[in-house]
């Protein structure tokens, strides 16, 4: 089985994409080198010296200064001094800009039509406000970065595991009439999947309109190359996100994360779920899968149904979207759905509304996320609360999906414990928790496919809902505990400091930005 996969792997396009990458990191480098070498003239070689001296001290400078958090400047800048011309190179070809590729370019735009799906509804605006200030500064938070509306819902349905969430969604599905909008970051073939497909074709078969788009890299070597135009065969309108390709770019980074299934405009789903079948404990490659999502019905699912619609834009198709606009009825769970972005202004709505969630919380404040790698915010909002007296607990993997990404992990909650020990980290020792989500005081939570890491952060479209809910904000605390009851607390003890280990976290911690 091991021999398959690596034989699948060395005949991939993966690898071949990656090579040629490698090979124009090297290009320049290599061509100096050559140059150094076989010219062997003194005068060149004092000349490349001095032209790469003066690229490291302007590159550092426009670092230092650029409009970008001081963990990815650092980041940066020691690489670019200590190998001095191709960490030169990599920052040029590599360094995040503002605007990337001309395809996710379009999406840093209002889409046409998209008004009718962002229309702001005054009764749900109302019913925020008397949530408090909180909530009517994260609602308009959300709106002057995301255009989406205050909104709310008729019906919420909390799942605590993946199977919870799948079935649900699979009962949904089967009733579809009008249409079924799909979106994840990976597909993988197997049980979960090929259930899901054959409901998907069924659905198609009947005259409803089933869309697709999933993750080109999220999915690499789990479904064919061409596997897009395998589903529009099948009858199900597909689009593969962002495809991989053989050129240094930093809109390789920005994939789609999000995970949105919306049924006919009445109801919508995300969560943490991926189609492949260790989010259901099929599989147990890494223990126990624990992950979560939510369910909503009613006018929250409109923005849904406009996150996916932005992003299925990139196919050009000028569709009237008044069909799309909900006919649902009003509802008493406020609730924002939201969607983050690496193309705005170097903001990011999801760990802004976490920062405001944390330096509000009066009671506790809990956290689960797979991966834990913070910036300096982050990381000095979190013992603020914990030294104001606020519960802070957060939860993380005992069993590692990415073993290099664990040990960032571990160096981050390390110090995080070191400094204040108050902060409870608790490993769920089953296995790997997939779930993302934060709940305070009863009052508020935020669920959705938002990792605690500057890729989730900075680089990669996510999709989340924040709810000013008792009632869901119970079911996620209740379901935080239970999960809490099968994690072990990190302990000072615990955390094993010496010379090369301390040195080894360090270089983790200053590289983590870049993972």
């Amino acid at each position: 089985m091991r021999g398959a996969k690596i034989l699948k792997l060395l005949t991939s396009k993966f690898l071949v994409v990656c090579l040629l990458l490698l090979a124009e990191l090297l290009f320049v480098p290599a061509v100096i080198f050559l140059l150094v070498v076989y010219v062997n003239n003194g005068w060149v070689d004092f000349a490349l010296l001095l032209l790469v001296i003066v690229l490291d001290v302007v590159l550092v400078v426009f670092i230092i200064n650029s409009e970008v958090n001081a963990e990815y400047k650092i980041a940066w800048i020691v690489p670019v001094l200590f190998l001095p011309l191709m960490g030169a190179v990599c920052y040029l070809l590599l360094r995040k800009r503002k605007i990337p590729r001309r395809k996710l370019r379009e999406l840093a735009l209002r889409f046409p039509g998209a008004e009718r799906l962002y229309a702001q509804d005054p009764a749900a605006l109302g019913k925020l406000a008397a949530k408090g200030d909180f909530a009517l500064q994260c609602a308009e938070l959300i709106r002057k970065r995301s255009f989406l509306p205050a909104t709310d819902c008729c019906a919420c349905e909390y799942f605590p595991s993946g199977e919870r969430y799948a079935a649900r969604m699979f009962e949904v599905l089967k009733q579809a009439k009008k249409f079924i909008f799909l979106e994840t970051f990976i597909i993988a073939r197997g049980q979960f999947w090929d259930s899901l497909l054959a409901i998907l074709k069924e659905r198609a078969a009947a005259g409803v309109d089933v869309r697709v788009i999933y993750d080109d890299i999220g999915s690499m070597t789990r479904v064919p190359t061409n596997y897009a135009n395998i589903l529009e065969k099948q009858g199900i309108r597909c689009m593969c996100f962002n495809k991989f390709r053989p050129v240094v770019d930093v809109g390789q980074n920005n994939r789609t994360h999000r995970k949105i299934t919306v049924i006919d405009g009445e109801t919508a789903f995300t969560g943490g779920l991926n189609f492949a079948d260790e989010y259901l404990n099929i599989t147990h490659p890494y223990g126990h899968w624990k992950d979560c999502g939510v369910m909503v019905k009613g006018r929250a699912v409109q923005s849904f149904t406009a996150m996916f619609l932005q992003m299925w834009a990139l196919r050009k198709e000028n569709e009237d979207l008044s069909r799309y606009v909900s006919q649902s009825p009003e509802g008493e769970i406020s609730c924002i759905p939201f969607s983050d972005t690496p193309l705005g202004n170097g903001t990011n709505i999801c760990e802004e509304l976490y920062l405001k969630i944390i330096y509000n919380a009066k009671k506790y404040v809990y956290i689960t996320t797979p991966y834990l790698i913070l910036d300096g915010e982050m990381k000095r909002a979190l013992i603020a609360a914990a030294d104001a007296g606020v519960d802070v607990r957060i939860i993380v993997p005992n069993i590692p999906d990415k073993r290099f990404v664990f040990s960032v992990t571990k160096a981050f909650y390390s110090q995080l414990i070191r400094e204040n020990g108050k902060i409870g980290i608790y490993r769920y020792t089953p296995g790997f928790i997939h779930a993302k989500g934060i709940v305070s005081d009863g009052e508020c939570c935020i669920i959705g496919s938002t990792n605690m890491d500057f890729r989730s952060w900075y680089l990669h479209f996510e999709s989340n809902a924040i709810f000013f809910d008792k009632g869901v904000s119970a079911a996620v605390y209740e379901d935080f505990l239970e999960t809490c009851k099968k994690s072990e607390r990190v302990t000072k003890e615990q955390i094993k400091i010496g010379p090369h280990r301390t040195i080894w976290r360090a270089i983790l911690r200053i590289f983590a930005p870049l993972m």
